[in-house]
């Protein structure tokens, strides 16, 4: 079983449907809600997915069954759970336990508003060297994208 972090709901109607999360090695994982009865929490599906992947689906580039039928390594999809505060990847499913009830259908591409937004907000920031893989992890994790310029960053 591994712990989870909440990084970003994506659809939300009554409860999370869509969110992203990771773990504490970093990796990523795209979970969609497919048991809501709050019994024993709530049950996703989850599937680990690189940034790189990630970073499409939010721009509205990548189905999101696709994620879950073209992981980009073997092992890669589990049951997700969230209780109590608590996210756990609790299950790692195989292929043959992937049934079709748990996919999203076909044809959903992530929207959000702020995708489409210009950006508004640059800061110019200093940051010292011992700090800079600290910051970038930081930045990683906030979601900002980050552009080095000698040695200031600019978040934009």
């Amino acid at each position: 079983m591994r712990k989870l972090d909440n990084i970003k709901i994506l659809e939300y109607y009554d409860v999370p449907q869509i969110l992203t999360a990771d773990d504490a090695t970093g990796t990523h994982y795209l979970c969609t809600l497919i048991n809501d009865s709050g019994k024993d929490g709530f049950e996703y599906i989850g599937v680990q997915i690189s940034r790189s992947k990630l970073n499409k689906f939010t721009a509205g580039q990548l189905d999101l069954r696709d994620a879950y039928l073209n992981p980009e390594v073997e092992n890669a999809v589990y049951i997700v759970v969230v209780k109590d505060d608590n996210m756990y990847a609790s299950k790692l499913l195989s292929p043959e336990e992937i049934t079709e009830n748990m996919l999203p259908e076909s044809g959903y591409f992530y929207e959000c508003d702020e995708n489409k937004k210009e950006v508004s907000d640059i800061y110019e920031l200093e940051v010292p060297v011992l700090d800079r893989t600290t910051f970038r992890t930081f930045a990683d994790r906030m979601g900002w994208r980050i552009s080095a310029r000698q040695e200031r960053y600019a978040v934009i």
